[in-house]
């Protein structure tokens, strides 16, 4: 081929594959949306504002405080922790301070015992970067019953925000910054120019938000320029080139491209302690599960859920307990309709729970794929499943200790997403990562204003920070059953609560509106379970047990049997022969 006809090809070539370019590479899309994380990191600081206001007020107002606090340092370091009903909760500091009328401020108690002091917050929510961790405080003032006329109480307590799942979020991406009052919290290694900058307001100011990974990145017509005008150049040097003679050996031709060894099934990839991963089954915000076999001797193998504390979170203590608290809690439960709890351990740096595995899936997921088949839910089989949340609940709310002492244990997080339910029917409730007991396994009956849970299923008393019992969770299976009968997401969060306050409560369309085999009985027991006021609702879940099963008399009974059949149908089998095979010991 002559010199010029060569330059014409590669110029062709060179301008099509540029058009080529232009018009079919695919445009790259946002691993994240910074403004909607920056919109659910102001919600979660207004959800922990509002529980620490809460929390704060109450503890101010506890009649032993304003006894003390008009007293001295030693007598209040002398007081148990009985008489002042303060124990801090992971994570927390509390400071109780004299201010006298000349303005000087006495401490008199920190704790934990060792922490440092917190200096008054004011009377709105102070949000602050403190080291590697976000703080919200807020301060209360005591009213002494003696020395009012020269001292005044103050209370501050601060707490750390639970930015974990935003924190991966933003690690996966690139890296975040947010930016509070000068200072920066800094999410993974930030190098450049951010791709993104959100104001984020605060309960109290403003922050910034600065997001360093991928955007939305516009068509490649620069590159597709570049590409035509090097094609054109290349063409021209070679119409200036002198012709190749006929006898010129060929070039030798290019090395081939290495071939790319495909990835490692999970299964082979790794193992934790003696467990082997097979494959990933969820990822949280701060754990991960995998299905994994336990190895033993003679070939001994069981498949089971090994959730696994996340490096980031390891190293972080508060975190730690909370993980370790779910296992401990978890694992002195036995009922069929709780995950059980096998094994709880650490493998080099890794915290793992060794969970019952379900073959199956959570029951939001299988709310989700009937919505989108437009099927609802039979009312026989969500009267079902709805009883055996129920029973696994009161065995819960019901247990006792080693010692014979109840638990009070309280679920706190009762959501359909936390109940799983298998292909033969057996319906668990899981998920025991914020429960809260009275036992000393968890000594919280004095975690006034701790709001942790899912805020569209809390009840308000929880919402609002106040103390929770088991009726809590009564009201978290009420809105279970909303969503079951309704199929549709529910939402009975803060905000609505504050806009359209407690007459009408829940806000929702009744069922009987939305479906027609759903009877006006029904629905007036699932209202009467999303009842506002806790005394308005069932006593306990054995009671509304009761009411669904005089229901399902009248409506129809379904068995596990039934139940599997259901959900079978809605989820597809993602089972290895070899994970089938390796489920029988």
């Amino acid at each position: 081929m002559s010199s010029r006809a060569l330059a014409s090809a590669v110029a062709v070539a060179g301008v099509a594959a540029a058009v080529a370019v232009a018009v079919l590479w695919p445009q790259a899309r946002p691993a994240i949306d910074p403004v909607a994380l920056g919109a659910r990191l102001e919600l979660r600081l207004r959800e922990q504002a509002a529980g620490l206001t809460a929390r704060v007020t109450t503890l101010a107002e506890l009649p032993r405080l304003a006894d003390a606090v008009a007293t001295d340092e030693a007598t209040v370091r002398d007081l148990t922790r009985e008489e002042l009903a303060l124990v801090p909760r992971p994570g927390e500091t509390i400071t109780i301070a004299q201010l006298f009328r000349d303005g000087r401020a006495a401490p008199l108690l920190v704790l934990p015992a060792g922490a440092t002091a917190e200096s008054p917050a004011g009377r709105e929510t102070q949000v602050r970067v403190r080291g590697p961790a976000l703080v919200l405080s807020r301060t209360a003032r005591i009213v002494p019953r003696a020395r009012a006329d020269e001292l005044t109480g103050l209370l501050t307590a601060s707490w750390l925000v639970d930015t974990g799942d935003l924190a991966s979020e933003l690690l996966q991406a690139g890296a975040g910054r947010l930016e509070v009052a000068g200072a920066s919290l800094s999410f993974g290694a930030a190098a450049g120019l951010p791709s993104a900058v959100v104001p984020v307001r605060l309960p109290a100011g403003e922050a910034q938000l600065y997001v360093y990974g991928e955007g939305a990145s516009p068509r490649p017509y620069l590159v597709a320029a570049v590409l035509a005008l090097l094609s054109l150049l290349a063409a021209w040097r070679l119409r200036q080139a002198p012709a190749l003679p006929a006898t010129a050996p060929l070039p030798a031709p290019e090395p081939p491209l290495a071939t790319v060894t495909p990835l490692r099934p999970l299964a082979d990839v790794g193992r934790i302690g003696r467990y082997a991963l097979v494959r990933l089954l969820g990822l949280g915000g701060m754990a991960e599960v995998f299905l994994a076999r336990a190895e033993g001797e003679a070939g001994f193998g069981k498949l089971v859920a090994l959730k696994v504390l996340q490096p980031f979170f390891a190293r972080q203590q508060p975190v730690v307990d909370l993980f370790l608290d779910e296992a401990r809690l978890a694992s002195a439960l036995d009922h069929p309709n709780i995950v059980q709890i096998h094994d709880l351990g650490k493998a080099s740096d890794q915290y793992y729970i060794a969970m019952e595995y379900v073959d199956g899936a959570d029951l939001s997921q299988l709310i989700t794929a009937a919505s989108a088949r437009g099927q609802l839910v039979p009312v026989p089989v969500a009267l079902a499943l709805l009883r055996r949340i129920c029973d696994g609940l009161h065995a819960a709310h019901t247990a006792a200790g080693p010692d014979g002492h109840p638990l009070g244990l309280v679920h706190r997080d009762v959501k359909s997403a936390n109940i799983y339910v298998s292909r033969n029917g057996a319906v668990k409730i899981g998920d025991f990562g914020i429960a809260k007991a009275s036992h000393a396994i968890r000594a919280s009956r004095t975690e006034i204003g701790q709001v942790k849970g899912t805020p569209g299923y809390m009840a308000p008393e929880h919402r609002l920070g106040l103390p929770v019992d088991h009726r809590a969770d009564l009201y978290g299976v009420g809105a279970v059953a909303y969503e079951l009968f309704s199929g549709k997401p529910i939402n009975l969060d803060l905000a609505i609560m504050i806009e359209r306050g407690t007459q009408g409560w829940p806000h929702l369309p009744p069922l009987r509106t939305l479906r027609e085999d759903v009877s006006v009985a029904l629905d007036a027991v699932v209202a009467r379970a999303l009842s506002y006021e806790r005394d308005d609702r069932f006593p306990d879940c054995a009671a509304l047990e009761a009411a669904l099963a005089q229901l399902a008399a009248h409506l129809g009974i379904a068995d596990d049997k039934e139940i599997g059949r259901w959900a079978s149908g809605l989820t597809p089998d993602k089972r290895s022969s070899g994970e089938r095979l390796s489920s029988t010991p």
